[in-house]
């Protein structure tokens, strides 16, 4: 059950405070920006891969999350990313779509707990020039 797994690893996110240069407090923040924005599209991709059978995919993508996840300390995320990642593996599609909700539901609660622990409440996004 992924309730037993923590949404976030504090140990995790102490040790990427300490690789913080002093002279760019921002330079975490933007990074950690950057990363919770790209995952609203990588979910959607899962979510066309799922649909449209593209196992070897979906795996990949599964992968990916479960390693970025894995090193913002989100375990959570993780697990069910890799559990995603499993049965894609295994070409078991059937079910994949409840995999699929529990690591979106899994982001949704460490998104917020994330920023507010690792950048502050008060970081600004990052500025994004076209």
């Amino acid at each position: 059950m992924e309730d037993a797994v923590p949404i976030l690893n504090m140990e995790h996110l102490a040790r990427l405070r300490e690789l913080v240069d002093p002279e760019e407090p921002q330079a975490l923040a933007d990074l950690v920006h950057r990363y919770l924005a790209s995952i609203p599209r990588q979910l959607e991709e899962m979510r066309e891969l799922l649909a449209a059978g593209k196992a070897e995919a979906l795996e990949h993508e599964a992968h990916g999350l479960a390693g970025s996840s894995g090193m913002y300390g989100m375990p959570r995320v993780r697990q069910c990313s890799q559990k995603l990642q499993a049965r894609a593996k295994r070409n078991e599609l059937t079910g994949a779509e409840a995999l699929l909700a529990e690591v979106e539901r899994a982001f949704e609660e460490a998104r917020p707990m994330l920023l507010a622990e690792l950048i502050g409440k008060h970081a600004s996004p990052p500025k994004v020039t076209p």
